[in-house]
């Protein structure tokens, strides 16, 4: 009697226990942890991590895949070897597979194992990868590189540090398998005297913001180890340098709205009396503005190119000529009382006439609402341009300096002339319905070396 119970209870358990899912995976309590960033889901960060959904949910011991919220940790099944933090990481300028791997000081198979990356030259500057960080605190470290005819006993001595620490930092077993172009990670106590990793000559260099977007201002910030003239060209365009108080330099450069999405080169160079001489270049992923679409109906003369190419050739010339002195300071102001009303957004894609969605808003456009129809300057320069034209109606174009511009379209009244220093915040024009409109209001644009760009970033934030 006893042997049937017992064999009875052991086909149960064995019933119930090859009844259990196979993708159904015991829970765990360690692991490298994620914590949840505003828009995640469960299914988009199973499918970041490249795990099943069950096996995020079960190691989680979640039971409503719908209650994640932003700042909750989440154990990363599966990651074998792997712990800490996992956090995102945009990649700078000159970031390579073998800086990043010393620098969080992991294996190269682990990093290309958590980004599923085929290929090292798949790291482009802008692109978001995973980093395990221990103690949620992303290392600070310095990169340097051999002088010419430099040895490595030398270059120890000059950077302050352990030649046997450096080795270990940089997971190098003797000081030959260095090279004079390799990026050398400096110990956190070694010298100040470290140098970016896109040239031994520049201290440091960053463009903001990476990812670039379309229609935004592109800001490239770098300091040097001493004075050089910099040249160089982003998505096509041509850079011009600027020199700061400070010693650094800064180029700002529009990205068109229209640009194809991907990626985009960018190119460094410079050089001084003394030859010293270096070049640099990297592909920057570019994204999409995500702009919207609108339809209009208007005078078809207005969008015939025999009376459109003129005046945009006029336009074009007047701002890309470039002066170098800032004639702005700070952020800019509205150009006109507030409250203000929107009417048109910047970059918005249009379409004329029942035509294809082939041409885009180049700036804002602000509706009368108002107590006053004033139209101010957003911010001091030289008025280079007054007039009446006939898509753009009565207009103003001020310099700022530097190849940024300021135009004011469909005025109805210009109060001010060519020549004219203008401060920020003076009275230039009147709103009209001058030109092509659909009724009356003030066309803003802001141009940066010859690019039309989000008038709202000006508006908002500080350049540079």
């Amino acid at each position: 009697m006893h042997k049937k119970l017992f064999l009875l209870l052991l086909i149960t358990i064995l019933v119930f226990a090859v009844s259990i899912p196979a993708n159904v995976v015991k829970a765990q309590s360690t692991g490298p942890t994620y914590v949840v960033q505003p828009g995640d889901t469960l299914n988009s960060i199973a499918g970041r991590f490249g795990v099943s959904l069950n096996d995020l949910i079960n190691a989680n011991n979640i039971s409503n895949p719908n209650s994640i919220s932003p700042g909750q940790p989440l154990i990363i099944p599966g990651l074998v070897g792997i712990t800490g933090t996992l956090t995102t990481k945009v990649i700078p300028l000159g970031e390579t597979l073998e800086t990043l791997t010393r620098e969080y000081k992991i294996k190269p198979s682990t990093f290309i194992q958590l980004n599923r990356i085929t290929s090292p030259s798949e790291l482009y500057a802008g692109a978001s990868l995973i980093i395990p960080v221990e103690n949620d605190t992303p290392p600070t470290v310095k990169f340097s590189n051999l002088a010419e005819n430099q040895t490595y006993l030398e270059f120890a001595a000059a950077m302050n540090a352990n030649p046997w620490e450096l080795l270990l930092s940089n997971q190098l077993s003797s000081s030959s398998d260095l090279t004079g172009s390799e990026h050398i990670l400096l110990p956190g106590d070694s010298g100040q005297n470290g140098s970016s990793l896109v040239s031994p000559y520049i201290k440091s260099i960053s463009i903001s913001p990476l990812p670039l977007t379309q229609g935004t201002t592109a800001e490239i910030k770098l300091s040097t180890t001493f004075p050089m003239h910099l040249s160089g060209t982003l998505n096509g365009m041509a850079l011009n340098f600027f020199a700061q108080p400070d010693g650094s330099y800064i180029s700002l450069q529009g990205i068109h709205a229209m640009s194809p999405i991907g990626l985009s080169q960018f190119e460094i160079s410079g050089d001084d009396q003394n030859g010293h001489q270096f070049s640099f270049n990297q592909m920057l992923l570019l994204g999409s503005g995500n702009f919207s679409k609108e339809s209009l109906v208007v005078d078809p003369a207005t969008i015939d190119p025999a009376n459109t190419k003129p005046e945009d050739d006029l336009i074009k010339s007047i701002v890309t000529n470039i002066s170098n002195v800032q004639l702005w300071q700070g952020q800019w102001q509205y150009p006109l009382d507030l409250p203000t009303c929107i009417e048109s957004y910047y970059g918005t894609r249009r379409a004329y006439n029942g035509g294809d969605y082939t041409f885009f808003h180049a700036g804002l456009d602000f509706g009368v609402c108002a107590p006053s129809l004033n139209i101010y300057a957003a911010a001091s320069g030289v008025v280079v341009f007054s007039g009446p034209l006939t898509i753009r109606g009565n207009a103003t174009i001020l310099d700022h300096g530097q190849g940024v511009f300021s135009a004011y379209f469909h005025q109805s009244m210009i109060k001010v002339k060519v020549g004219d220093v203008v401060t920020r915040g003076q009275l230039i024009g009147l709103i009209g319905e001058t030109g092509r409109v659909t009724g009356p209001h003030l066309h803003f644009e802001v141009w940066v070396n010859g690019i039309q760009v989000q008038p709202l970033e000006w508006l908002g934030n500080t350049y540079p």
